[in-house]
């Protein structure tokens, strides 16, 4: 009878392998659950946070811009000096470039699993940039808002510049608090290919980016 037990019960292998397959598992609901976390989007701080609460809080400014980031970034194409965009001008720029297709709006009616990245909005937060879009994520017809926000300046590379964040939300998940996935996410900003070519260009060419509380300045050569 203690043979037959002995061969039944768990060994010691065995035992590691749950406790390990468990411990995976707890960690990917964990992750799962605060990448769909509800956050709130507002269009100012709160002054009063709520405790656990994650905020978005979007740039604006793109309707009294105007037409003002087209002379702009011509201004960036053709001459040399330096160019200050305002938070409305990159909002207004970043609605004008990153226009979604008839095909796209199609294909999210029909889609079983589908991330539709929304159109990017940016915010001027002291000396930082802040990058964020609410995509949306459909699956077998329900649609999920999945928050991504980013925040950081900018630092120069052997090929030009690239934007490097400091803070990353994917969701409620904090990015940043994994360095070696940060520094994947920071490298896409730089990927050739992942940013329309006017900006690859200005990125390729600029002596100076900075970010002040009123603008983003490029300097060019």
């Amino acid at each position: 009878m203690a043979k037959s037990l002995d061969q039944n019960a768990p060994g010691l292998a065995g035992v590691i392998i749950g406790a390990s397959l468990s411990i995976v598992l707890g960690a990917l609901l964990a992750v799962v659950h605060l990448v769909f976390k509800p956050v709130e989007i507002v269009k100012s701080a709160p002054k009063e946070p709520v405790d656990g609460v994650r905020y978005y809080v979007e740039g604006g400014g793109a309707a009294a811009a105007g037409k003002a980031w087209e002379r702009k970034t011509e201004a960036l194409a053709t001459g040399r000096g330096e160019v200050g965009f305002e938070e409305g001008d990159l909002n207004a720029w970043a609605q004008g470039t990153f226009k979604v297709s008839p095909e796209a709006e199609e294909a999210k009616k029909s889609a079983t699993f589908l991330l539709a990245t929304g159109t990017p909005n940016l915010r001027l937060v002291g000396n930082e940039l802040q990058l964020g879009t609410v995509a949306e994520f459909i699956y077998f017809g329900s649609v999920n808002k999945l928050v991504v926000q980013a925040r950081g300046g900018f630092e120069q590379t052997g090929a030009g510049w690239r934007y490097a964040p400091k803070e990353v939300y994917l969701g409620c998940l904090p990015v940043h608090r994994i360095p070696a996935l940060l520094e994947l996410v920071a490298a896409r900003f730089g990927a050739p290919g992942g940013l329309p070519p006017e900006v690859e260009t200005v990125l390729a060419r600029a002596t100076a980016i900075t970010v002040t509380p009123e603008e983003l300045v490029v300097r060019m050569q």
